[in-house]
């Protein structure tokens, strides 16, 4: 493992991320009750509401909590900076986006049974802005100075502002929906939502992160120099350059029509390209790592990279297809590459992924240098001290990625026939019953052997 350039002396406690990690697996369980309550007809369109609720269960309550989460505890390494009162911070923002998240998925699935939603939609508008806005907000001023040295945050940084950009648009499609349609965005500024939000705050946070991550933990030869620079810009800048295009076709009067969808089209294209450029690039970093030896957090990012280059090159494929002969394009959602599926595979198999190979090497490492700082130099602590693998064991790291590949094939299957919906949700209540148990395990750990430790120092 490097450690390299690493601060280590600022971090926060160790049940500060471990709260985000806890509240993660409660909002799979009510991902997977809403896919077994929601039937076939969840699948058949992505306006469904019962998609809708669940999408956001899983990008904010899962992916969303377990990133800050680890963000709190990755910055203050990286940046060698930590927030002021982060225990408050952390609490605030985690009841808060909570609160937001439940209120949310209450106002889509309220549409179902003929319920007012307003209420709870505005209740969602106003927790995200206090929790989830206030959380960004002083993260982006804790790293407000810029630096070369540091392409991990800045990078990052990127991420961070995409959310701004992910609150603003949802705050127009709010206000497009409370009154009424008056502003005429809702479905044009849709899509550019759920860009900003799946590449511009999470992929490129989990861009930022890997440029140090896999390095560290997997002895991988650093990210080459051109990726690390200009990469993250590169897919920011055509993420905002769409969005612009999109303002343009849908709220201003323009004379040629054809030639701006053109420019949008490439732009969409260019993400793409970027995004299977990096997938190529970290997979031939992970290929050059110095230690060979079985690791199944390497296992899901090659897991995760794969089905991101897969929906990138398939995604492109099939625009070039149907660009070219627009008839095929109902026989290729005949054949299951419909958006909606790129798009879950994009969320299950890219994204959650990641956040599995993640939390196996966050969790017992946390755990292993908090108790690490609390022997301090006293030998007879140091004693006590574990190894990583007796806080999380590889068969049960491998257990979880077994349960994760069955919920991404069983979501395949679903994908291709939504009669197997049922299979889906029960694979997710047991990949996440299960993550849960290890959470609990390593946390049991962790407190059992500080006791022990306090106890050795106190003698």
């Amino acid at each position: 493992m490097n450690l390299a350039g690493l601060d280590f002396e600022k971090i926060p406690a160790f049940s500060v991320p471990m709260r985000f990690f806890f509240v993660a697996p409660f909002f799979a369980l009510i991902s997977a009750l809403i896919i077994g309550f929601g039937g076939e007809s969840m699948w058949l369109t992505r306006w469904h509401p019962a998609t809708l609720a669940m999408t956001h269960a899983v990008v904010l309550g899962i992916i969303s909590m377990i990133m800050c989460g680890a963000i709190l505890q990755l910055l203050p390494v990286l940046a060698g900076k930590s927030l002021p009162h982060v225990s408050l911070i952390a609490m605030s923002t985690l009841v808060l986006m909570s609160a937001g998240t439940l209120s949310l998925i209450t106002a889509f699935l309220a549409g179902m049974f003929g319920l007012n939603s307003d209420l709870f939609f505005s209740l969602a508008g106003g927790a995200f802005t206090v929790g989830l806005g206030g959380f960004i907000a002083a993260i982006l001023w804790l790293i407000r100075p810029r630096t070369q040295a540091s392409f991990s945050i800045n990078t990052m940084r990127l991420g961070f502002i995409s959310v701004i950009v992910v609150g603003v648009v949802a705050s127009l499609l709010l206000a497009d929906y409370l009154f009424a349609g008056q502003f005429n965005i809702t479905k044009q500024l849709t899509d550019s939502h759920a860009s900003w939000g799946l590449i511009g705050w999470i992929s490129l946070v989990i861009i930022g992160v890997s440029f140090q991550v896999l390095p560290m933990f997997h002895v991988a030869p650093a990210f080459p120099m051109w990726s690390t620079r200009y990469l993250p810009g590169f897919l920011f800048i055509v993420l905002l350059l769409h969005t612009l295009l999109t303002l343009v076709i849908t709220q201003v009067s323009v004379t040629n029509t054809a030639v701006w969808q053109i420019a949008q089209m490439i732009c969409v294209s260019l993400l793409k390209l970027g995004l299977g450029v990096y997938a190529v690039t970290a997979m031939n970093c992970l290929l050059k790592r110095k230690r060979k030896i079985t690791d199944t957090s390497v296992s899901c990012w090659f897991i995760a990279l794969s089905c991101l280059l897969l929906c990138c090159s398939i995604s492109l494929v099939m625009s070039l297809i149907i660009s070219a002969v627009p008839s095929t394009e109902m026989w290729l959602i005949s054949l299951g590459w419909s958006p909606l599926t790129l798009a879950s595979v994009f969320i299950y198999g890219w994204v959650m992924s990641v956040i599995m190979a993640m939390i196996i090497k966050i969790m017992p490492f946390l755990a292993y240098l908090h108790l690490q700082r609390q022997c301090g130099f006293h030998m007879q602590a140091f004693a006590l001290l574990p190894n990583m693998h007796v806080l999380l064991s590889k068969p049960r790291m491998q257990m979880l990625m077994y349960s994760h590949v069955l919920s991404l094939i069983t979501l395949l299957m679903t994908l291709y026939n939504p009669a197997c919906y049922w299979l889906l949700s029960i694979a997710i209540m047991l990949q996440f019953g299960y993550l849960f148990g290890l959470m609990l395990s390593v946390s049991y750990r962790y407190y059992a052997i500080a006791k022990d430790i306090d106890t050795a120092l106190l003698t």
